[in-house]
């Protein structure tokens, strides 16, 4: 051994210490001995030598192996404790390991003495080792992020009883692990049986096979969330949960599915803007598609009355008819008048809303409560200050209008009431043309706001990328109608990234290989968003190529050549520069030197060499700076 070792001789007879310590430097070992002889000398010894191991005789006089034995494991167990003693029988030799002895020698059998320090030393070795190894595993199991729950099963796997649990179990579950050890996974959470939790760890429990099974709710009295679970079983049969409380993640999908469905009901209807024949043609479809696309209960748009303002006249309405019934009966009772939103909005001239029913005092709502409503949201339908209507829409869902969904329905109706004066305007059809143009540029306006806001760090990207383009085409001599629809695809180009992770899209490092995969899928997803809308320019051809390449290096599909149509290899263009020019979460901004001499590089190989040369143009004329919208 190359490390001097401290061994405290338990021993009243020097010669007998003096032959032990010969014995081991015979053997090698280097070493410093210390020798007492009594309880107290012993004791000081412990915390001031410091032994490595511990060589004891049996007998002392006033003290013995055994109680030296006791004194070691209450205050250092982890230090070898090797009787070496003149005599000692079979039954005292097996008492003296019971109480945990690592070893004993007979003083006339010392060669052994040597081999049994190596062995003992190597075994503490080891329990430091495997002591270090298991604070290692406490420390992330307790440090885990996820929570994590260790259940022993019965024999039959029938219940399933609380071992263990961590601090992150602890948060997620509401419980405290001392409330819980020891108990069954059905007497802490009374009903887990008929929710699937319970049918899960049996199979895995038999079976041995893994199981993970995501957005499953879990609710009683003090919980109520989305839970994503994997389960396993280690190989001493315990059953262990990993679980995390994914009710955030879960509320950023079902918000970005709401504003997708937003945006679809407003596509919808502007299309319908653009193809109604009449008045009543239009304010059906747009209920329709309220109630179809939007996922609502009722839709109904009322005029304000002849005789009273606050007795308005119902002109269209899709949806539930029960609950159309329903309210159609409270517009004969006073109280109700009073709280009506429909009215309110009339008289206020602004958008009212109650998003929880279930919270209002007003006993006038209770029996809309009965019909399944919980929201509603009333629309005045107001055009250069004039007030045509209330557009009022019922839904299910409790707190179903946040701000950005209000603020797009506002949009909705401010088309809307536009719509309807357009109609009933047939004399100034260019005026209505012109006055819809400028509507749908709000609403693919409002479209991009609304994603850029997911995204602090890109916002106004699209709004430049779309300035960038307009003046490469100008300066290619395109024609205005093809300059007009390149508007609005770039202006959307990025749509697809809705569907994106907010976090994913703010990452400040670099992306992993899936969260990479993930950013390319969204010039598809935004193809598949606005393909359905009957633009008069390719838009979603346009959404589904900007980020190809003519050499087919670009992504989703590798599209080559002439098979990339030209607008697609504008906004190509016009976002690598806007791109390297503005800072990112990942990098600060190239600067435009660097972002011409990337697109000087890839010309004729990546990007078209028409456009290049013209990006070029337009940027030095502009004085080396990236033209903005309405410049």
């Amino acid at each position: 051994m190359n490390k001097s070792l401290r061994v405290l001789l338990l021993e009243d007879s020097p010669t007998d210490a003096e032959l032990n310590e010969r014995v081991l430097r015979k053997a090698g070992i280097v070493f410093t001995a210390l020798r007492v002889e009594s309880q107290v000398g012993f004791v000081a010894a412990l915390d001031d030598f410091k032994p490595d191991i511990i060589l004891a005789d049996y007998h002392l006089p006033g003290f013995d192996g055994l109680g030296a034995l006791e004194i070691v494991h209450e205050k250092h167990p982890e230090i070898p404790f090797i009787f070496v003693t003149g005599a000692m029988g079979e039954e005292r030799a097996v008492d003296s390991i019971r109480h945990g002895a690592t070893d004993y020698i007979i003083k006339d059998r010392l060669a052994r003495l040597p081999s049994a320090v190596q062995r003992a030393l190597e075994e503490k070795k080891l329990r430091l080792q495997h002591r270090e190894s298991e604070e290692r595993y406490h420390q992330l199991f307790e440090n885990m992020a996820s929570g994590v729950a260790i259940y022993e099963p019965d024999e039959t796997c029938q219940t399933f009883v609380f071992k263990s649990v961590n601090r992150a179990a602890e948060r997620i579950d509401l419980l405290r692990r001392e409330d819980v050890i020891g108990r069954s996974v059905e007497e802490v959470f009374p009903g887990v049986r008929e929710l699937g939790f319970v049918e899960v760890f049996q199979r895995v429990c038999r079976s041995g096979v893994a199981e993970h099974f995501s957005n499953n709710y879990y609710q009683d009295d003090r919980i109520s969330g989305w839970r994503e679970n994997y389960v396993y079983r280690l190989e001493s049969g315990e059953v262990v949960a990993v679980y995390d409380d994914v009710s955030e993640r879960i509320e950023r999908e079902t918000r970005i599915k709401n504003l997708n469905r937003v945006l679809r009901t407003i596509s919808a209807c502007n299309e319908d803007l653009v193809r109604a024949a009449s008045e009543g043609d239009l304010l059906s479809a747009v209920c329709r598609n309220i109630v179809q696309i939007g996922g609502h209960l009722l839709a109904w748009v009322v005029y304000p009355g002849e005789q009273r303002e606050n007795q308005p006249i119902v002109v269209a309405h899709f949806g539930d008819e029960n609950v159309f019934q329903s309210h159609a009966q409270l517009e004969h009772d006073p109280e109700h008048a009073r709280d009506c939103l429909t009215v309110m909005a009339m008289r206020e001239r602004r958008t009212t809303s109650r998003n929880r029913l279930l919270d209002m005092p007003e006993h006038s709502f209770d029996k809309l409560q009965q019909l399944g409503v919980n929201s509603i949201l009333a629309l005045p339908l107001l055009n250069d200050g004039t007030l045509y209507g209330v557009i009022t829409v019922f839904s299910a869902t409790p707190d179903a209008f946040d701000a950005d969904e209000m603020r797009l329905m506002e949009e909705l109706a401010a088309d809307l009431a536009y719509g309807i004066e357009a109609l009933r305007t047939t004399s100034e059809r260019d005026h209505y043309i012109t006055q819809l143009s400028h509507a749908m540029k709000n609403t693919v306006t409002a479209i991009a706001r609304t994603l850029e806001m997911r995204d602090p760090y890109t916002a106004g990207h699209q709004q430049r990328v779309t300035a960038l383009c307009v003046s490469i085409a100008r300066a290619m001599g395109l024609k205005e109608e093809v300059i007009e629809g390149l508007y609005f695809g770039a202006m959307i180009h990025d749509i697809g990234k809705i569907s994106v992770p907010a976090e994913i899209l703010s990452k400040p490092g670099a992306l992993t290989k899936t969260e990479y995969q993930l950013i390319q899928c969204h010039p598809e997803t935004g193809f598949d968003i606005v393909q359905g809308i009957e633009f008069p320019w390719p838009v979603a051809e346009m959404i589904a190529q900007h980020h190809e390449r003519l050499d087919g290096s670009g992504y989703p599909k590798g599209c080559k050549d002439e098979t990339i149509i030209i607008e697609a290899r504008i906004i190509a263009v016009a976002d690598v520069v806007e791109a390297m020019t503005t800072h990112r979460p990942y990098r600060p901004a190239l600067g435009i030197t660097a972002a011409l001499e990337e697109i000087s590089q890839g010309k004729g190989i990546r990007y078209d060499p028409t456009v290049v040369e013209a990006c070029i143009r337009v940027i030095r004329t502009n004085d080396m700076q990236l033209p903005q919208l309405g410049s």
